[in-house]
């Protein structure tokens, strides 16, 4: 099982995360989320990641100069699609740069759309996030209905959305196909990360450190 932990706004994050046992972490350049970073604090916090993790920014309708400004300025190593992106747009970040990865994240509004836009960005995309509904595209600490995940085969995808240890230990026993979680607000206390928690997820989703 894949773990992302997402929303890192300072160093002191950062290194309480960086050399646990988890896949990605992940920043997030939208004005309007309380986890807003900007390109220079970006650049600043990948650069002390290792290189076996992931280095994520999550981006809502992106212009293009936004793209090439976190892939040429920052250590960034995928980029997470968070709104209503056009093909367009992922074509682009492929073409700026080919070993940067696309993610693309969905609300869980119902099933027909979801397989819609599924339908509309899995071959052009490397993975996706399932995540709750929202006006200000995620980060609401909600959750939805993981039922209509069970229809999802072999579509490569983690769940966001509300993910803390009890809501995980609930999707566990549903039998679903994800890879894995996102994780924002349930590993925060106090809107700084949060040792304890961390530890904990890990342990219940990847085993014993």
């Amino acid at each position: 099982m894949k773990l992302k932990f997402c929303g890192f706004r300072t160093l002191a994050d950062v290194n309480k995360a960086k050399d646990l046992n988890i896949d990605a972490m992940g920043f997030i350049h939208f004005p309007k989320s309380k986890r807003y970073v900007d390109i220079p604090t970006i650049k600043q916090l990948t650069e002390v990641i290792p290189d076996d993790k992931e280095k994520v920014v999550i981006v809502v309708n992106p212009d293009y100069d936004t793209i090439t400004n976190l892939i040429t300025q920052t250590q960034i190593s995928t980029i997470q699609l968070h709104g209503n992106e056009p093909l367009e747009t992922v074509h682009f970040i492929k073409k700026s740069n080919p070993n940067i990865k696309v993610i693309k994240a969905l609300p869980a509004t119902d099933q027909q759309t979801l397989t819609t836009a599924i339908d509309y960005y899995k071959d052009n995309v490397d993975m996706f996030i399932i995540d709750t509904p929202s006006k200000s595209y995620g980060g609401t600490g909600k959750v939805y209905d993981w039922e209509m995940l069970k229809t999802l085969n072999d579509v490569n995808y983690l769940i966001a959305g509300g993910m803390n240890y009890d809501n995980i230990q609930a999707v566990t026993s549903l039998d679903l196909e994800h890879q894995g979680y996102d994780i924002a607000s349930g590993i925060e206390t106090n809107n700084e990360k949060d040792m304890e928690k961390m530890a904990a997820i890990i342990k219940l989703v990847k085993g014993a450190n």
